[in-house]
């Protein structure tokens, strides 16, 4: 049993499939990434695959669909029949694209079964040295007293490093200003070298800069602190609690609608058991990535509220594509 597991291991770690009929559960499970290999939500996806392979005593294979930010694999996922053995690994922007990308067809929760969370990875709100602020408290205050003329770098425009800005400008009340970069690398590198105000992004993005004092943490997004930055508070602690960010970026895996009950409480209990494994929590660990459990209808829960947050956040403040 045990050469079986590590089998499973090796296949469900390294292969990628390709145009094959999706399997029954019976003979495994297929996890479509709407992402090239490589990616955020690649990685993770491998990593849980290794853990639920071993869980499930079945196959798991990744398959990497790229386009449409996502929603190829998306529709591919939510057009398979409810016993295909198809899984999406959706990422939070799942609940942000309806509203910002034109002819989107995807409900995240009508056209899915929700399995259960994978994990989360916190944003941390950074500024260079030569903005004069070392508080959320000073950096608002900073903001208000200089209308329209810090800006805030995105790694494009749509993700949780545009929303997380809007969503404190919002809340702030604010009038701070978007650029957007294709990709967080040369806005991280404009950061730096002081060419913007401001930016919310990944930890890893900037752990050693922080590190090394060339750019100054003001709070991380989520309901508790870093592991790899103890002293820096929340943005709750901060004085600005945003629950829409207490999650950051988050990973999940589901299904095609109507999955049977019964299929779905296994699949579920399976990605629990993954995600307690202790080396997928230390490779997802070591990105950040805190792994949740959750059942399906939390998941399913967060999904639907999270939708109608951001959708009201974007009707009110007109985000667009671009802006």
């Amino acid at each position: 049993m045990n050469a079986f597991r590590g089998l499973l291991f090796f296949l469900s770690s390294l292969m990628i499939a390709g145009n094959a009929v999706a399997q029954a559960p019976g003979g495994g499970y297929r996890i479509l990434v709407g992402y090239p290999p490589g990616g955020g939500t690649d990685t993770v996806a491998r990593h849980v695959a290794v853990g639920l392979a071993e869980a499930l005593g079945q196959p798991v294979i990744v398959e990497n669909r790229p386009g449409a930010s996502g929603l190829l694999a998306g529709e591919a996922v939510s057009r398979a029949g409810p016993s295909s053995g198809l899984l999406l690994n959706m990422e939070s922007a799942f609940t942000v694209n309806p509203y910002l990308i034109k002819n989107w067809t995807l409900n995240p929760y009508r056209d899915f079964t929700p399995v259960s969370l994978i994990g989360s990875a916190p944003l941390i709100l950074v500024v260079p040295p030569a903005v004069a602020a070392r508080t959320l408290k000073d950096l608002i205050a900073l903001a208000k007293a200089n209308p329209g003329k810090l800006t805030y770098g995105s790694a494009g425009s749509g993700n949780t490093t545009h929303l997380s800005p809007e969503l404190l400008k919002f809340k702030a009340g604010l009038d701070i200003v978007q650029v957007p970069y294709k990709g967080s690398g040369p806005a991280v590198t404009d950061l730096l070298a002081g060419r913007i105000s401001m930016m919310f992004t990944g930890i890893s993005a900037v752990r050693g800069h922080v590190n090394e004092g060339k750019l100054h943490p003001i709070a991380v997004t989520g309901t508790s602190r870093a592991p790899v930055f103890p002293q820096v508070p929340t943005l709750a602690e901060a004085g600005m609690p945003i629950p829409e960010l207490n999650l950051g970026t988050w990973w999940g895996l589901v299904g095609p609608p109507g999955m049977p009950r019964d299929t779905l409480a296994r699949l579920a209990q399976a990605i629990r058991t993954a995600t307690e494994n202790a080396a997928v929590r230390e490779k997802l660990a070591a990105l950040n990535i805190r792994t949740i459990n959750s059942s399906p209808e939390e998941f399913s829960r967060l999904i639907r509220e999270e939708s109608a947050s951001y959708g009201d956040l974007i009707k009110r403040t007109n985000i667009r594509l671009g802006d």
